[in-house]
């Protein structure tokens, strides 16, 4: 860790919370209002804030608040004083998590983080925060709630030493699977890519069928909207030509 974020870390007699969105998830997508409305509730904490924040802020960044462009996530997850992180439940972040057994403030975005936090809450390890809904008062709860029921880290901690107990740890497993795929190149670790053709690798198959079945679709609708409208013009005809019939 930097030695001015260890500095932080080790002065917060009150614990630690960090907050990591993860690479892809941005705060200059949230409107200023949303990052003043965390700002406020970070304002009352007593707990310091370690902040992996994007952009420039104009309000002014409370004490107890660090802000980072980038946070060795990892690293920082290890200090004993970091007692929760708020993040936006990616597979990566929550494996961290996990692994350091830090509970989690989980405020999902898109694709998987959103099923990724229905398990960790289910779990009992995280609590949901709305982004549609992020308030200063949602966001003191959801800190109140993480940091104050001791069950979010009692959880936390048997989930870490379930995920931990391996017969061999991931790098050595790793490392491993690449000597193995060295020892024997057509063994059952070797990607199947190699036994495909040009057309199945960049699924151009896939995307013809797709392409087809759209266009089938579409002719589809083009010919049933051209009957309906024979139909209407012939009855509109058809019509017309009986009432002259009656004139006549």
């Amino acid at each position: 860790i930097l030695q001015d974020v260890r500095i932080f870390l080790d002065g917060a007699k009150n614990g630690a919370i960090i907050i990591s969105l993860g690479t892809n998830v941005k705060w200059k997508h949230l409107n200023l209002d949303t990052v003043k409305s965390v700002i406020r509730a970070l304002s009352k904490l007593k707990q310091r804030v370690l902040w992996k924040l994007d952009i420039e802020v104009p309000f002014e960044i409370p004490e107890n608040v660090m802000v980072m462009k980038w946070m060795p996530q990892s690293e920082v997850l290890s200090h004993k004083n970091v007692r929760a992180i708020w993040t936006h439940g990616g597979l990566l972040s929550a494996q961290e998590a996990i692994w350091k057994g830090v509970p989690m403030i989980v405020m999902p975005f898109f694709g998987d983080q959103k099923s990724n936090t229905r398990i960790l809450v289910a779990k009992g390890v995280a609590i949901y925060l709305d982004i549609t809904t992020l308030s200063t008062q949602s966001i003191l709860h959801a800190v109140e709630e993480i940091l104050y029921n001791e069950s979010y880290t009692r959880n936390m901690k048997r989930l870490s030493s379930e995920f931990r107990d391996r017969p061999i740890p991931p790098l050595d497993l790793a490392v491993w699977s690449v000597e193995y795929t060295v020892r024997h190149p057509n063994g059952t670790l070797v990607t199947p890519l190699r036994s495909q053709s040009w057309v199945e690798r960049n699924l151009i198959d896939v995307y013809a069928f797709l392409f087809l079945s759209f266009f089938i679709i579409l002719l589809s609708i083009f010919f049933v909207i051209k009957l309906l409208i024979n139909l209407y013009y012939n009855y509109v005809y058809t019509a017309s030509n009986l009432r002259k019939s009656k004139q006549a």
